[in-house]
This record gives C-alpha cells, structure tokens and sequence, in this order.
C-alpha cells in the first residue's frame, strides 16, 4: 500500500518537472526572440539614421555687401523737384540645395512724416505700392528681377527707386509737396523724408 503511494507521488513530481523545463523552454525561447526583435528594429533605425539625408536649406540677403535680415528699412534723406534719382538694392542668394521662391511685401511708408502701415484690410501691400507710385508728384517704385531662385546659384535682386523730375507734369503738386518737404526739414533736420520698411521672403518649392 505504501509503495503504490510512493510510485505516485514520484510520477507527480516527474509531470511537474517536466511542465517546469517546458515552460521555462518557452519563456527563454519568447525573451530570445523579442530581444532579436527589438535588436532589429533598433539597428534598423540607426542604419536609416546614419545613410538619411536632409536637403540643406540657406537663403542670404545683402544690402551693400552686408547681410540683412528679412525685414528691411530704406531711409530717402530728402526729396525735392529736381533730385537726383535715388535708388538701392537687397540681393538674395540661395546658397541651399533646394529650389526657392522669392516675394516681397511693403510693411509701411513715412512720408514726410505720415505713416502708413499694412493691416491687409483696409491698406494692403499693393494698395501702398500703387500709392506710392502714382499719388505723388515723386514715384517711388520697387522691382524684384525673378521670383525663382535655382539651389545653389540662384539669385534675385529687389531694388527701390525713387524719382522726382524738375517738372512732374502737374506744377500746383510740385509745388504744394515742395513746400511740404522743405517744411519737414526745417522742423525736422535729422529725419529722413521717406522711410519705408519691407520684407523679402523665401520658401521652398514644391517638387
């Protein structure tokens, strides 16, 4: 009675240690792989982040042989009937591996000491453009040689010119803004009669 006792409970611990080793086999057979699996992912990512390349991207703008940023101020000492042409010049470079477009906007006009400023409702960029252009006796007029700017060689000239001939065409404007100017530096020596604020702008161009 006693050994039929024994023979079962030795069977018992042989059907334990056998379902013990089979499932720690499984267990070390599922660590095994996702380590492998995770090793993998792993190596992968740092395989794609070593041969991966980013497109440098770098437009300079220069005034003068000096660069400038974004926004930039042209400041017209004076202006009389009669003046010489004034006139002045940014140049964007496009120094990156990326093909750009390039525009301006004008942020806002000083004449003679008014300011108008750009809300993009009630005055826009061309509204101020147009205005500054034909509703004085003086024009003053901006020019952008291209909008396209080639990766790496690409460059574009934006220029500001100012013109106020000895006779415009109208004498009772010549001669009302005359007077406002030569007013305005008498009550203002040390500012300029026009200051006009704009900004050039790149941006990448869709393959």
């Amino acid at each position: 009675m006693s050994s039929k006792k024994k023979v079962t409970l030795i069977e018992i611990l042989k059907i334990i240690f056998k379902r013990v080793r089979l499932s720690t086999l499984i267990l070390l057979v599922i660590t095994f792989s996702s380590t492998t699996f995770a090793w993998f992912i792993y190596a992968t990512k740092v395989s794609g982040s070593i041969t991966a390349h980013i497109d440098s991207w770098e437009i300079m703008f220069t005034q003068n042989n000096t660069q400038v940023e974004e926004y930039i101020s042209f400041n017209i000492p004076s202006i009389r009937p009669g003046m010489d042409d004034y006139t002045d010049s940014i140049t964007a470079y496009n120094r990156g591996e990326r093909d750009a477009e390039i525009a301006y906007e004008i942020i806002s006009a000083k004449i003679l000491g008014t300011l108008y400023t750009v809300d993009g409702t009630v005055l826009t960029s061309d509204m101020l453009k147009n205005m500054l252009a034909d509703d004085y006796p003086f024009s003053i007029t901006f020019d952008l040689t291209t909008g396209e700017l080639d990766a790496g060689t690409g460059y574009a000239t934006f220029s500001i010119n100012v013109e106020w001939p000895f006779e415009s065409g109208n004498d009772s404007l010549d001669t009302y803004w005359g007077n406002r100017s030569y007013q305005y530096h008498s009550d203002y020596p040390q500012e300029p009669s026009i200051e006009i604020t704009i900004k050039i702008s790149a941006v990448q161009t869709n393959d």
